[in-house]
C-alpha cells in the first residue's frame, strides 16, 4: 500500500527527516532542486546558499515526496532578508554577520 506524505510538503528538510525517522523510515534520499535563474537577478539571490542558510536567510524545504517517503525533493527558499541600513550594502551586512 502506497502511503502519502503530503504533511511533509513545505517543512524544513531536517524536520521532514525527523518525522520520517520517527515513522521508521531512515533510508531517505534527499535530492536538491532549484528554480531556474531569474531574468533580473536580485542581490538577495546569493543568500540562497549554504552560507545564507547558516545565517538564517534561507531554508531548504520539501517540495515533493516520492517512493513512500524514501525520496525527498527539496529546494532552498529565502525566508528572511535583512533590510539594509542607510549607507550599507548587502555585502557589508553579510560581513557583519561573520
Amino acid at each position: 500500500m502506497q502511503q502519502t506524505f503530503e504533511h511533509l510538503l513545505g517543512l524544513p528538510t531536517t524536520a521532514a527527516l525527523a518525522i520520517l525517522s520517527a515513522s521508521g523510515i531512515t533510508d531517505v534520499q534527499v535530492v536538491a532542486t532549484q528554480a531556474p535563474p531569474r531574468r533580473q537577478p536580485s542581490p538577495a539571490d546569493e543568500l540562497r546558499s549554504d552560507a545564507g542558510e547558516a545565517q538564517g536567510y534561507a531554508s531548504t524545504r520539501v517540495v515533493a515526496v516520492h517512493d513512500d517517503g524514501r525520496k525527498l525533493i527539496v529546494s532552498r527558499f529565502l525566508v528572511a532578508v535583512r533590510q539594509e541600513q542607510p549607507g550599507e550594502t548587502l555585502q557589508t551586512a553579510k560581513e557583519e554577520q561573520l
